[in-house]
């Protein structure tokens, strides 16, 4: 049974992430700080309802670098956020589905983040 269940997991997985679907949008000048921009806007909106945080309902945690890292790195984070997977995030209301969407300047931030290679800066 549980090499049924980590099968199912690794089609899904294949089936949502696309990586071509990371654009080259306009990133403001200079580098995007992992510190200063990224994690505060994950925490804010990811951590705080607690779905990734300390008490997480999630499957996983979003406090780290080397978590958010790794979200993004197996293509979920920047897809998810965009509500371009299947099961995109933050959903939390399932019969209002872009509640709780990040806001289009907060995903640039993010998606340069990703584009500038994932520093942890």
């Amino acid at each position: 049974m549980k090499k049924i269940a980590f099968f199912i997991c690794i089609l899904f997985l294949s089936f949502s992430c696309k990586k071509g679907n990371i654009s080259n949008v306009d990133c403001p000048s200079g580098i995007v700080s992992f510190s200063a921009q990224v994690q505060p806007l994950i925490n804010q909106n990811c951590n705080t309802s607690g779905c990734h945080g300390y008490i997480n309902q999630a499957p996983f945690q979003l406090l780290t670098h080397q978590q958010i890292d790794s979200a993004t790195n197996y293509c979920n984070l920047l897809l998810s956020i965009k509500h371009q997977t299947p099961i995109p995030m933050p959903r939390i209301d399932p019969l209002l589905p872009d509640a709780y969407q990040l806001s289009d300047s907060s995903i640039q931030i993010i998606e340069c983040w990703i584009n500038q290679g994932r520093q942890n800066n």
